[in-house]
């Protein structure tokens, strides 16, 4: 039997499409507050928007009658005509906000008109209107929403924690103010200053005040003009291209939006520049005419469609590879081993080889393991920060370096050779699930502490839990929001400010990579083994010497899975001595 929804049912399920999480609500109101033609925006969360959500501007405010009506669905100054909607230029237009953001919380909207004397105080619940009263309060408008989703505590129990709600509150808080750098913009949580954004003179200057001064030397400029579109903005120098796809923006007309189709059109252009498994960064700004573009394609308007894709794809990537060429940046690493010292000759001993893995089909050697699957090293890996591996005494009696990143011992069957980077990564892979599993880790103090900025979200997701950062061997202190020292670093690390920093991004990105705190145990530490070990082994340390080899080859068959990393790939492999013959 067909029957049409009530309006509190039929508002539910309108708002669950706009207002997924607080950070939903803290992108509308502050889009709206843009439309209103602010110059200067105040964002107040308290318990990462669950609590409150306070947006404060100085715009042309509404007077009391619109300040109810905006609370109706589809209520909007924006649209009065079909064809109006194929000339978008401000940010709302379908007059869904208010009404759906209403329908799961409480809203307190004052709001004064420019040029009127007062202004007006008007109380939404989910039931409806609660209340309306005259107000004394400045020109624009100061809205506040209390308990979001406490009508629905289903949906409320699903919100994650306070930390992940508010790195996602920063992100959105972040693309307005990336694309509106004309405006001031505050953003404060629990009563603490995250972002006071002055007015910018550029653009590069408001991306430097978000992301970190440090940014300033990996950004190039980008810039052309067609009759299809205008480009212009930033991209990564590849030398600093991240682990994780962060701090990647699209904005068409001052819109954020995201699209995999233009992503690929970044990541062609630096082709053979950056090693696989990294994301440059960039910043790119599309400007055309609203007719060639559809905003309206998804309920958060974070989707559009261009009427000439596949053009603005080879026009992205030709811009950005122009870009990198005028800035004569060329490929200058070995993607395979981006960590190995350069070519060298081989270093030999006269000592006899013996057999030290196993052929394929046997077991590894007699007197070494009796089974492929021998229990983790239960020691802790002796080398220092500087130094991975120590001069312990070891059971290899000779082998051969190559090029600094293989090492070549003899089998009685032919010649078996390892991978430098991979053997440390599987080693290290090993030696962080002990550590993870309760093991106490080694931390090597730096000689001189290091002390970065990060932007907010990387700031966030790192001190979520400085408890983990112990667990894990780091030690990292925070005096003040976005900066953090660190005075102790993890075994397998260098020390050096540069290899710091580069570890701390590999840090963040390990986090990100993990997943969430609350997800299964055993896939967190496997996760969290695996990228700091990735990390580790990708360390710029000094040429190995054959000692060192040979305590990193013993170390390696004392793993519980030698033979490969933790991502599968090989440590090792053999030449037999028939296919030695068959070069002869």
């Amino acid at each position: 039997m067909l029957k049409v929804l009530p309006a509190n049912i039929s508002n539910l399920i309108a708002a669950g499409e706009v207002v997924q999480r607080p950070s939903s609500v803290v992108k509308e109101l502050v889009e709206n507050s843009v439309d209103a033609g602010a110059s200067s925006i105040t964002v107040i969360v308290e318990d990462a928007g669950k609590t409150l959500i306070q947006v404060i501007d100085d715009g042309i405010g509404m007077t009391p009658d619109e300040a109810v009506l905006c609370f109706e669905r589809h209520a909007t100054s924006k649209i009065s005509e079909a064809s109006d909607l194929e000339n978008i230029m401000t940010y709302g237009f379908r007059g869904e906000a208010l009404p759906s953001i209403s329908a799961v919380a409480e809203v307190t909207l004052r709001t004064r008109r420019r040029g009127e004397p007062t202004g007006s105080e008007t109380v939404f619940l989910p039931s409806g209107l609660a209340g309306r009263e005259e107000a004394a309060m400045p020109e624009g408008t100061n809205i506040a929403v209390r308990n979001i989703f406490f009508s629905i505590p289903a949906r409320r129990k699903f919100l994650k924690s306070d930390n992940a709600e508010f790195r996602q509150i920063l992100s959105e808080f972040s693309r307005v103010a990336l694309c509106r750098p004309e405006l001031n913009m505050r953003l404060v949580h629990n009563g603490k200053d995250i972002l006071n954004l002055k007015k910018a003179n550029t653009l590069k200057q408001r991306i430097l005040e978000i992301e970190g001064r440090d940014m300033a030397k990996e950004l190039v400029d980008v810039e052309t003009e067609t009759y299809i579109v205008r480009l212009h903005g930033f991209v990564g120098n590849p030398e600093d291209a991240r682990k994780t796809p962060g701090n990647q923006y699209f904005f068409v007309n001052c819109r954020y939006f995201r699209s995999p189709y233009l992503n690929k059109a970044v990541m062609k252009a630096y082709e053979n520049l950056i090693p696989e498994g990294t994301y440059p960064s960039y910043y790119i700004f599309f400007e055309l005419g609203p007719e060639n573009v559809d905003v309206n394609i998804h309920p958060s308007k974070t989707e559009v469609k261009f009427e000439n894709e596949s053009e603005i794809f080879e026009i992205l990537t030709a811009c950005i590879r122009e870009s990198l060429g005028r800035n004569t940046i060329l490929p200058s690493i070995d993607f395979a081993h981006d960590s190995m010292p350069g070519l060298d000759f081989f270093e030999s001993r006269q000592d006899s080889f013996h057999p030290v893995t196993r052929i394929a089909g046997t077991s590894y050697t007699e007197s070494k393991m009796s089974s492929p699957k021998a229990k983790p090293a239960s020691y802790p890996l002796p080398g220092t920060a500087e130094v991975l591996f120590d001069d312990a005494v070891s059971n290899v009696p000779g082998l051969l370096l190559v090029s600094g990143k293989y090492i070549v011992t003899n089998l009685r069957s032919g010649l078996m050779v390892v991978d430098i980077r991979r053997a440390k990564e599987r080693i290290l892979y090993e030696k962080y699930l002990c550590e993870l599993d309760g093991a106490v880790p080694i931390t090597h103090q730096v000689l001189f502490p290091c002390s970065l900025m990060l932007s907010q979200e990387k700031y966030a997701l790192l001190m979520e839990d400085p408890e983990r950062l112990s667990a894990l061997g780091f030690d990292i202190v925070s005096s003040e929001p976005g900066l953090v020292t660190v005075n102790g670093i993890p075994d397998g690390f260098m020390a050096d400010e540069e290899s710091v920093k580069v570890a701390i991004e590999d840090l963040v990105a390990s986090f990100v990579d993990a997943g969430p705190l609350s997800m299964q145990k055993a896939a967190y530490r496997e996760n969290m083994a695996a990228g700091l070990a990735r990390s580790a082994a990708s360390c710029r340390f000094s040429r190995m010497t054959t000692d060192e080899a040979r305590v990193l080859v013993d170390k390696l068959f004392a793993c519980a899975e030698p033979e490969t990393t933790p991502a599968g790939l090989k440590t090792m492999f053999i030449i037999t001595e028939e296919e030695i013959e068959r070069k002869l």
